[in-house]
């Protein structure tokens, strides 16, 4: 499965939801997301920000449960990710660093999850960015990414028509704050 997402940050997180509510969107979970993100020098650039097709990786925790994901990076469509759960940390650390990954930073951040017919429209309050949408779709194939990018933003329009589309990763946007 490929997942095509957009993002936008939000300034009225409760006016958000309020349009969230009325479309009728199911409210699925409210969780704290840590992620853990490493990059590999090989999908790096000059700003150790990730390359366009570069895979990171990060390992999430959600109270106990860890999961180690490969995400290929593809900021304006839909990236191949793979993910795995972790028993052990340390050992999920100890594998990156192996494959040459190293740690970059970490994003904490509580998420709030909505369904949507064929989407998932998350809000996030994320430590040091702000506050943002995400609204997401899983399709099987490239030939789909187009058309769920333009049916992904055309949700986001309904919701919140003022909003601004963030083509960075929260991993671009925390580089920023680390080279400053």
């Amino acid at each position: 499965m490929i997942e095509v997402e957009v993002k936008a940050r939000i300034d009225n997180i409760d006016e958000i939801k309020q349009k969230i509510n009325l479309l009728n969107a199911k409210f699925l979970k409210q969780e704290t997301q840590i992620d853990k993100v490493f990059g590999n020098p090989i999908f790096l650039d000059s700003d150790n920000k990730a390359i366009e097709g570069g895979i990171i990786s990060r390992i999430r925790v959600i109270n106990d449960k860890k999961v180690l994901e490969f995400k290929e990076i593809m900021r304006t469509g839909g990236g191949i990710e793979v993910e795995s759960e972790l028993n052990n940390l340390d050992d999920g650390i100890a594998l990156l660093k192996k494959l040459g990954f190293e740690e970059a930073f970490t994003v904490s951040k509580v998420r709030e999850t909505y369904s949507y017919k064929d989407f998932k429209i998350c809000i996030d309050n994320v430590e040091k960015l702000g506050c943002f949408i995400e609204i997401e779709k899983m399709i099987n194939s490239d030939e789909e990414k187009n058309k769920a990018r333009e049916e992904c933003i055309k949700l986001l329009n309904l919701i919140s028509s003022d909003c601004k589309i963030e083509n960075r990763k929260y991993g671009d946007l925390m580089q920023e704050i680390i080279k400053k």
